[in-house]
């Protein structure tokens, strides 16, 4: 705490008259005088009445007891334990301004309105002068301020002590003030205001669980229980930490618990921060660092739960991948890539978000992570979030309770939340999940706990979550389309599927699929001739495998028994050549896409739900489809 003492009894005029000496310049309350003179305060107080209008006394009140709940009853105890000694306390908030008075301020002053300790009067330092509200908003730290310290002259008979109270975040909301004589100045006091702005800042941090998860913070310490992590609260202070996260860094948990997160780490808050937000790990030591935002109500990170794994030399050899990974044929090089990376994140509790595109393999992929993790026991649940309006999708999610809505089930339906318990839910083209239901999946995702629709009762379900798109979510986070907070909370890991057009193997991959295909039917497996080869090689495949594999089907269909796959077995639009696709519809992607969108209209006989299942994407997604090349619906 500063403490500003009383200076000796003749420096306050000598200041006032501007005939401060030379030897007492040096005196550490004369910076504070003259910073408040500078700013418009004055020795014998303001020429009038400075303070707030009943009505935006009310307004402040009930901001700030909205947010510190626990001010009204923390004033009125600190005054009962105070009124020995006739001291008044104070709440004032971050702008100096007294929202809360209660008790008395001792026999010797006049009363409590010949100081304006009372509720609406401004103590900021601009207009009260050097005072321990005022100077405590100024310093940002706790302040004693005795006698003659302070600037004001009616206040020379005062002693006060004030603390700040911070936010989880640092910002001051508001300034707990106890005042009294100066004759009853107590050592004790100093003590008290700390331990109750302290208790305070504490109320204030734990409410800010409480709005994030239901259980609170004992919540997300339980579910950290067993991983290698740290809990890094706002701003930038250790909270827990595992023993295997202590012993991976070198330090026993006793040693590392309370303190800063640099004195621990060779990172601050706001580096890990910066590193949680972009996605990538940090790495320290041989050790590689996973930090997970969690966001409060206003979406800021509130707290940092921090994976810490061994890091891995990258010149080390690739490890076996797991059996799961075998579903994903080919040799390429970022397929390769993907699916090593793939391995890794599976072993960690990370949710993951998988960035591809419409059949290249994503479901195949999220399940082989499930089936490499330690949820691999529980189910694997897969849903597009564009494939059914908002309504029913919040039903097949959050499930419902019987009679909850005209056609609802007898039973009722616990939904994928209720089925997915210790498993793995696959959110497929989440980019295009409606708005109201990602904030109600965040709270899922934060604490676990659901309500099934038509229900009150709170549910709880533990699952791994991974993700898939393609859209640009960054972008759509920017435009408002899609949660900031959500974004950061299903992107732990990202993983890349590269679509077939860029992939190396096309033929290998064409091999594989045609012998999966020809041994499903019980048939041989039939060669495919160069000029096959060349078209496979060639071709843009917008459809990706998927497009892939039914071409095969479609030529294996047609070619006869032990026939070598020629070109006229292939598709139409595949044995096209590219310069004839170029003439007519333009190049590249997109031609590609106009021509599999016509096909697909033209097979369903108009029929757009048909038309979306052909091509493998939601209802949504197709309507944007056919306005990109002007096609009418």
């Amino acid at each position: 705490m500063l403490k500003l003492v009383e200076p000796g009894p003749r420096l306050w005029e000598r200041f006032v008259s501007g005939a401060v000496e030379a030897e007492e310049r040096a005196h550490a309350i004369l910076r504070r005088w003259s910073r408040a003179v500078a700013l418009g305060a004055k020795a014998d107080g303001p020429t009038h009445s400075e303070g707030v209008t009943d009505a935006e006394l009310r307004s402040r009140r009930e901001s700030l007891t909205e947010r510190c709940v626990d001010a009204v009853q923390l004033v009125s105890r600190l005054a009962t334990e105070t009124s020995a000694s006739e001291f008044r306390a104070v709440l004032s908030d971050a702008d100096g301004v007294v929202v809360l008075a209660r008790g008395g301020i001792g026999a010797s002053l006049h009363s409590a309105d010949t100081s304006r300790l009372v509720e609406g009067a401004s103590w900021a330092e601009s207009t009260r002068g050097t005072n321990a509200i005022g100077t405590a908003i100024v310093e940002g730290e706790p302040v004693a301020v005795v006698g003659r310290a302070h600037l004001e002259e009616r206040n020379h008979g005062l002693v006060c002590y004030a603390a700040p109270i911070r936010d989880p975040f640092g910002d001051i909301v508001a300034v707990l003030d106890v005042s009294g004589a100066v004759t009853q100045a107590n050592p004790l006091l100093e003590a008290l205001v700390l331990a109750s702005a302290h208790a305070a800042e504490q109320s204030l941090r734990l409410r800010s669980y409480e709005e994030m998860f239901v259980g609170g913070r004992r919540s997300l310490e339980a579910r950290l229980a067993g991983s290698a992590s740290l809990l890094v609260e706002a701003p930038g202070i250790i909270r827990q930490v595992s023993a295997d996260a202590a012993a991976r860094l070198g330090h026993p948990p006793s040693s590392v618990m309370g303190r800063p997160v640099e004195d621990v780490l060779p990172l601050s808050w706001t580096a890990l921060v910066e590193a949680a937000l972009s996605g990538k790990p940090c790495h320290i030591s041989g050790m590689r660092l996973h930090p997970v935002p969690h966001f409060d109500a206003r979406g800021r990170p509130l707290a940092l739960v921090v994976f810490v794994e061994r890091d891995v030399p990258r010149t080390r050899a690739a490890a076996p991948l797991p059996s799961s990974f075998n579903v994903l044929l080919g040799s390429d090089p970022a397929l390769q890539d993907a699916k090593q990376r793939a391995a890794r994140v599976a072993r960690s509790p990370l949710p993951v978000l998988l960035l591809a595109e419409t059949g290249t393999g994503k479901e195949l992929l999220a399940r082989a992570i499930h089936e490499a993790s330690s949820n691999a026991s529980g189910p694997f649940l897969a849903i597009n979030c564009g494939a059914m309006p908002a309504g029913l999708l919040e039903a097949e999610l959050f499930g419902y309770a019987p009679g909850a809505f005209t056609g609802a089930l007898a039973a009722g339906s616990k939904g994928k939340f209720g089925a997915v318990d210790g498993g793995t839910l696959f959110l497929d083209e989440i980019g295009e999940m409606p708005e109201q239901l990602q904030a109600l999946l965040l709270r899922v995702l934060d604490d676990g706990h659901y309500f099934r629709l038509g229900e009150t009762r709170p549910r709880e379900s533990r699952f791994r979550l991974i993700s898939a798109t393609c859209r640009d979510l960054p972008a759509m986070v920017e435009a408002g389309k899609f949660r900031r907070d959500l974004y950061y909370r299903i992107r732990g890991a990202v993983v890349s599927l590269p679509p077939l057009r860029r992939r190396t193997d096309k033929v290998e991959l064409a091999r594989a699929l045609l012998e999966k295909l020809a041994r499903e039917q019980g048939g041989e497996v039939p060669p495919m001739t160069p000029e096959t080869e060349r078209l496979i090689e060639a071709h843009t495949w917008p459809g990706n495998v998927r497009e892939l594999k039914s071409a095969l089907a479609h030529a294996l269909a047609l070619a006869g028994e032990g026939e070598p796959l020629a070109p006229e077995h292939l598709p139409d639009d595949v044995v096209e050549p590219p310069s004839a696709a170029a003439a007519n519809e333009g190049s590249g992607r997109k031609a590609a896409e106009a021509r599999a969108l016509r096909e697909a209209m033209a097979a369903a006989n108009g029929n757009l739900s048909e038309a979306a299942r052909r091509l493998g994407v939601a209802r949504s997604t197709l309507y944007r489809m056919l306005g990109r090349h002007g096609l009418a619906a």
